[in-house]
């Protein structure tokens, strides 16, 4: 009898073996890598919850860069100073609670007060609330404030949740975080009440990996089943590849040498000379493989309300002359440090090109690759000059990047750039509705902060995302915020 009982035990510990390893075949997980480490995953601090299917904002941007309503049922810009909103009804956060106009509000002004980013983006003065329906006042005329109600760093949470925001905010998209690693990973399962309906996926783990050749290689391997900013060297090897393809899109994201102008170096002659030395058209064909755009400036050239410009050609002997005028010769070359990060793959290489090339301009530049850019940027004493890369209209509208980018107190205005002319005509921008007057001031900037040299702009970088053949439903979008929604789906 004992022999028998034993039996049965063994056997029901094969079987429940078996079920649990069909179980783990038929779980659906996706395994996702990005590329930048976050210290927070709170949305006012990271696009990463919107970017994973974790949170969502009222609105968001379409393909074409227009915006579209997403958790809201109706709108009106009733005045330049005033948008009323109305909420869907059937939506709930991932805790089970409904998303009324009290929560959005919350939401909002708690972001606003800890990020100086959203801060800027959204002058709130006051929020009222009648059940689903917000009125929202600004500070002054504020027409793009329905833009920045689509960024994802305004995505909306439960503030009154347990979870503390930074490790696990609670938001309305199709996959809540469940466990978050600073700078490791984040793991997500389905949320199964989502308003869309039914994600398809059960979880998703997200990691983190800086190195674009090891992405590459763990998509490769079948390590990962997405990767974001696919190196373009590795492009075709990937779409060659038996179990891998990629989708790529001409991207909102600009790369650019950002000019620090609280150095003494970067004088406005020393920043006409190292935009001279730079040859854009052979950083697309050569350095991106073709997938960029030689940049005419901050905006990506195929918008039809961009006023088209030629591209600035190279002409080393002009910056050579340039240089010697203000006194460097090859015996007494200009020092410069320029720093650049591996989270772009395409920036360190072209660091490399500028630096070859203002050699022969007597500018010896000191290339510092870094880890952390945002951190290092913060101590304007260590660089002069810096490679980067903005999205720089990820919403349809040029005045996210004005306020933020020129604006002497601006979020992502690193390099100090301050010109009161500019910072008036952004000003006069904020308070004009019509959309043509606001696209012919656009320009004015546009050409005021060129002939400054604010910084100077290089390519317009497409959009790559990696994947394995059996993802579905996912594709890489121009503005590089949106990449798993409930539709994506795992063979």
């Amino acid at each position: 009898m004992k022999r028998l009982i034993a039996f049965i035990v063994v056997l029901a510990l094969i079987l429940a073996g078996c079920s649990g390893a069909g179980n783990k075949a038929n779980d659906k997980t996706l395994n996702v890598e990005l590329p930048l480490k976050t210290t927070s995953i709170a949305p006012y601090d990271t696009d990463v919850p919107v970017k994973i299917g974790a949170a969502e904002s009222l609105f968001k941007a379409g393909a074409d860069g227009k915006i579209q309503k997403l958790l809201v049922k109706a709108y009106k810009q009733k005045s330049p100073t005033q948008l009323d909103i109305t909420l869907k009804d059937d939506i709930k956060f991932q805790n089970g609670k409904k998303v009324t106009g009290q929560a959005v509000k919350a939401s909002l002004e708690k972001s606003i007060q800890k990020s100086e980013l959203v801060k800027g983006s959204l002058p709130i003065k006051d929020i009222k609330v009648d059940g689903q329906k917000l009125t929202i006042t600004t500070k002054e005329a504020y027409p793009e404030l329905v833009s920045e109600l689509a960024s994802p760093f305004s995505a909306i949470y439960d503030t009154s949740a347990k979870s503390d925001v930074t490790q696990a905010p609670v938001g309305t998209g199709p996959y809540q975080i469940k466990d978050y690693k600073q700078s490791q990973n984040i793991k997500l399962d389905r949320f199964k009440d989502y308003w869309q309906g039914k994600p398809n996926l059960e979880h998703i783990n997200v990691t983190y990996q800086e190195d674009g050749n090891a992405r590459t290689s763990d998509l490769a391997s079948g390590k990962a089943d997405v990767i974001t900013d696919v190196p373009v060297e590795k492009e075709k090897e990937l779409n060659k590849g038996d179990e891998t393809t990629t989708s790529a899109v001409s991207g909102f994201r600009t790369s650019l040498l950002m000019y620090n102008h609280s150095s003494e170096k970067m004088t406005k002659p020393v920043r006409e000379a190292l935009d001279k030395i730079v040859n854009r058209e052979s950083m697309a064909k050569n350095v991106s493989k073709g997938h960029a755009t030689p940049a005419t400036g901050p905006f990506n050239s195929k918008l039809d309300f961009i006023k088209k410009e030629s591209v600035q050609q190279q002409d080393i002997n002009k910056a050579k002359k340039i240089m010697k005028a203000v006194g460097y010769t090859k015996e007494h070359p200009l020092k410069l440090t320029v720093s650049t990060y591996n989270g772009r793959p395409e920036l360190p290489k072209m660091a490399q090109v500028i630096q070859s090339d203002a050699k022969k301009a007597n500018i010896d530049i000191t290339i510092r690759n870094v880890d952390d850019i945002e951190g290092y940027l913060k101590d304007k004493k260590q660089w002069d000059a810096s490679m980067y890369s903005f999205g720089t209209i990820p919403r349809g509208d040029t005045g996210y990047f004005f306020n933020q980018a020129y604006k002497p107190k601006g979020a992502i205005n690193a390099g100090a750039y301050n010109n009161d002319e500019v910072t008036a005509l952004i000003d006069k921008l904020n308070t004009i509705v019509d959309k043509s007057e606001r696209n012919q001031l656009a320009n004015k900037i546009i050409n005021l902060t060129d002939k400054d040299l604010a910084n100077s702009y290089l390519t317009y970088m497409d959009n790559i995302v990696g994947m394995n053949k059996k993802v579905s439903n996912l594709k890489a979008s121009p503005e590089g915020i949106y990449l798993i929604d409930y539709k994506v789906d795992k063979k």
